[in-house]
C-alpha cells in the first residue's frame, strides 16, 4: 500500500534558497522553533545564509534516509536486459510482459530517456524528444536556439562565451556540451577547464523547469532534448535555430506507455516493464535517465529537516547574540544536543527497508 497524503505533510514548498525557502523547511518554520524574529537580508546569518543550511541539510536528510522527498535527476543508468516472459500452459500464468528492470531509486516521476540497444542503434521509447546538431562551420558563429511551450512561452539560447549562454569557439563537440549544459543549467564539469567556467550555467527563461538534455553517446555532436512536460506532452513543443552550423529535428512523440503499448512501469516501486519493445542483446541494452523523488513531504522530515538548521544555526552563533541564553531555561549546547538528537531518531524512524524476493 502507498501512501499518498496525510495531513501532516509539508505542502508550502516554494524551493528558493537565496529567500530561505526549502522543499523540506522554511525561515518561517526555523525562526519560529528557535523563538527569534524572521530572517532577513540584514539579519545574522541572513535569509540566504540559512538557505545553504537548507540546501545541506536536505541532501544529509536524503543520505540518512536513503530516499528523497524532492526531484532529483537520474542520468544514464545501465541495466541488463533477461526474458521473463514464458509460454502458456496449465501450470503457468502467462506473462503480460517480455522482460523489466528495476531501477536503483523508487517513486519515480518522469522518465526522461528509456533507450534500449537494438543491435546498431539506440531506440528511444520514452518522453517527446528533439535534436540539436552542430557542424564544424558553427564555430564562433553567432547562433540561438529556441524552444517553445505549448502555451507559446518561448525560451531563447544564445552563443557567446559567459555563463549565460553556451560557447561555440571550441570545436563542435565541445558546443554540443555547452548546449546540453546551459538547458540543464548546470556546472560545465566536461568544458570548464577549456573555457574558463567558474560557475554553473543559467539562463533568464529558466530552461532546466522544462527541458533535459544529453549529448548523443554514438554522435558527439548531437544534443538531444527531452520535454519535461508529462508523458507525451512535449510534442506540443516546438524548436527553431538559427546560425550557421547549426540544425534541428523537431519535437516527436516516442512514448507508448500503457498497460498494452511498448512498456509500462509502476511508478512507486521503480519498476519498467517491456513488451512489444525490447533490447535484442542482454547486457548492458537498457539506459535510462528519469526524475525520481517521494511525491510527498511527510511532517516528520520536515520537523527533522528544520531541527537540523536550527542547530546549525545554534553552533554559528557564537559571535553574535542571535539567540539568547538565560539561567532559567536551556542553555545553548543543551538546545543543540536536544535537537540534534531529536532529528537524529527521526531520521532513522524514517529509513526504508526494501526486501528482493526471488
Amino acid at each position: 500500500m502507498t501512501k499518498y497524503y496525510s495531513p501532516s505533510d509539508y505542502t508550502a514548498i516554494n524551493p528558493n534558497y537565496s529567500t530561505g525557502e526549502g522543499y523540506y523547511t522554511n525561515v518561517g518554520l526555523i525562526s519560529s522553533l528557535l523563538q527569534i524574529p524572521e530572517f532577513t537580508g540584514s539579519t545574522n546569518p541572513t535569509e540566504a545564509q540559512v538557505g545553504n543550511y537548507i540546501k545541506r541539510i536536505e541532501d544529509y536528510v536524503d543520505t540518512k534516509t536513503g530516499i528523497s522527498y524532492r526531484p532529483i535527476t537520474y542520468v544514464d543508468e545501465y541495466h541488463n536486459f533477461r526474458f521473463a516472459g514464458r509460454p502458456y500452459s496449465n501450470h503457468r500464468y502467462y506473462f503480460d510482459y517480455v522482460g523489466f528492470c528495476q531501477l536503483e531509486n523508487r517513486h519515480i516521476r518522469k522518465i526522461l530517456r528509456l533507450e534500449v540497444w537494438k543491435g546498431n542503434s539506440w531506440d528511444e521509447l520514452a518522453s517527446a524528444i528533439a535534436s540539436v546538431s552542430v557542424a564544424s562551420t558553427n564555430k564562433g558563429v553567432s547562433s540561438s536556439i529556441t524552444l517553445t511551450l505549448p502555451n507559446s512561452t518561448t525560451i531563447t539560447l544564445n552563443s557567446g562565451t559567459d555563463a549565460n549562454s553556451f560557447n561555440n569557439t571550441m570545436g563542435q563537440k565541445t558546443t554540443a556540451q555547452e548546449i546540453a549544459y546551459l538547458i540543464n543549467e548546470t556546472f560545465p564539469a566536461k568544458t570548464s577547464s577549456i573555457t574558463g567556467a567558474v560557475a554553473a550555467k543559467s539562463d533568464s527563461d529558466s530552461p532546466a523547469n522544462y527541458f533535459y538534455a544529453t549529448v548523443d553517446s554514438e554522435d558527439q555532436t548531437k544534443v538531444i532534448i527531452s520535454s519535461l512536460l508529462p508523458s507525451d506532452d512535449g510534442s506540443g513543443c516546438t524548436i527553431a535555430v538559427s546560425g550557421t552550423g547549426l540544425s534541428k529535428s523537431d519535437f516527436t512523440d516516442e512514448e507508448s506507455m500503457k498497460r498494452m503499448g511498448d512498456w509500462w512501469d509502476i511508478d512507486a516501486e521503480g519498476r519498467i516493464f517491456f513488451r512489444t519493445n525490447f533490447p535484442y542483446m542482454e547486457n548492458n541494452t537498457i539506459r535510462v535517465s528519469y526524475i525520481a523523488g517521494h511525491p510527498r513531504v511527510p511532517g516528520i522530515i520536515t520537523d527533522a529537516a528544520t531541527k537540523l538548521v536550527a542547530c546549525e544555526i545554534l553552533r554559528h552563533d557564537d559571535q553574535t547574540v542571535l539567540i539568547a541564553e538565560s539561567g532559567a531555561s536551556i542553555d545553548i549546547k543543551g538546545k543543540y544536543d536536544t535537537m540534534k538528537e531529536e532529528a537524529a531518531d527521526l531520521l532513522n524512524m524514517s529509513k526504508e527497508t526494501i526486501f528482493f524476493l526471488e
